[in-house]
């Protein structure tokens, strides 16, 4: 593993975004829209993590522009994980990896190949001080019109026109009837894409475990939702943004095709994250080395005080 970036922050971030790569990347307009947010960019990090051993050339170059032009990096932190091409990729490490190197109090999980508005941001960190136990989920509306590729920065206007697939007058199909939490109606995630954004508290991730690491959850299958799933089982509340959505537009193998997945229920579901609901476990069933010592030691800590429920240990600090 190499650490391509740092940044330091002479005052903490509140917001850290993970981004994930594994060599399929072709655009990264993600990372375009990330830094040109309304609210000021010391407020939140990026960070890029990259499974295999490319040094993407375009970040590089992104990098360099900025530096020139006495600009914040448009990746904080960029990690190439170095995996031999003999291991498949696994979500779930790189988000581990990710939020062991973030440094903001909310993480965001988010799809590296996203459009989102100047606005983001600031409503993720807007929601978080409305309701700190939140697990907040954002909806991604999409065209499959192939006129946009290669990217080609298409308008909010375009893609919820010609060709986009889920959304009417720019929005999601039956956001107007639709319940709002996955606690209230688990079938929600056969129907909104619970993939494209996850955002909670760092250590509310830390404390449920971090993302399972087990191999039914190895290449294409499954996604942040497997951890949402959890910190519902452990007493958060989640939210699907009501007003506020994420955009994104066709390009080849977007859906996976030909990747290999564990099990899932034909339509990129996992099946082993969709039985959380029933059997209501909180921990991974393969957790992560590094995020156990930091959940032991937090747990640790808040036993000593007296905690006796998972809301009850996170760390008083924070």
């Amino acid at each position: 593993m190499e650490f391509l970036h740092k940044s330091t922050f002479s005052k903490k971030p509140a917001l850290s975004i993970i981004l994930l790569d594994w060599t399929v990347r072709e655009s990264f307009h993600t990372l375009e829209y990330l830094n040109r947010q309304r609210i000021a960019r010391s407020s939140y990090e990026i960070i890029w993590i990259e499974f295999y051993s490319r040094r993407a050339p375009r970040i590089k170059e992104m990098m360099d522009r900025a530096r020139a032009l006495g600009l914040p990096p448009p990746v904080d932190t960029w990690i190439v994980m170095d995996t031999p091409k003999s291991e498949y990729y696994h979500k779930h490490r790189m988000y581990n990896m990710g939020i062991l190197n973030s440094s903001g109090r909310i993480t965001v999980i988010l799809d590296s190949d996203a459009i989102v508005r100047p606005t983001f941001v600031e409503t993720v960190i807007d929601e978080f001080e409305k309701n700190a136990d939140l697990v907040l989920h954002f909806e991604q509306i999409r065209n499959f019109d192939t006129a946009f590729y290669p990217f080609n920065f298409p308008s909010v206007r375009e893609i919820t026109g010609q060709g986009c697939v889920n959304a009417v007058s720019g929005v999601p199909s039956g956001f107007d009837t639709a319940a709002r939490s996955l606690k209230e109606d688990w079938n929600l995630w056969h129907v909104y894409n619970y993939g494209a954004c996850l955002c909670a508290r760092r250590d509310d991730m830390i404390l449920i475990g971090g993302a399972d690491e087990h191999v039914d959850y190895l290449g294409h299958v499954c996604g942040p939702y497997e951890m949402t799933a959890r910190l519902v089982n452990a007493g958060f509340a989640d939210k699907l943004h009501s007003t506020h959505f994420l955009y994104h537009v066709w390009h080849p193998n977007q859906g996976g095709d030909n990747n290999y997945s564990g099990p899932n229920n034909g339509k990129g579901m996992s099946l082993t994250a969709m039985e959380l609901p029933k059997t209501g476990r909180i921990l991974p069933l393969t957790e992560n080395a590094e995020i156990k010592k930091l959940r032991l030691a937090a747990t640790d800590e808040s036993a000593s005080e007296g905690a006796s429920t998972l809301k009850e240990a996170r760390p008083a600090h924070v």
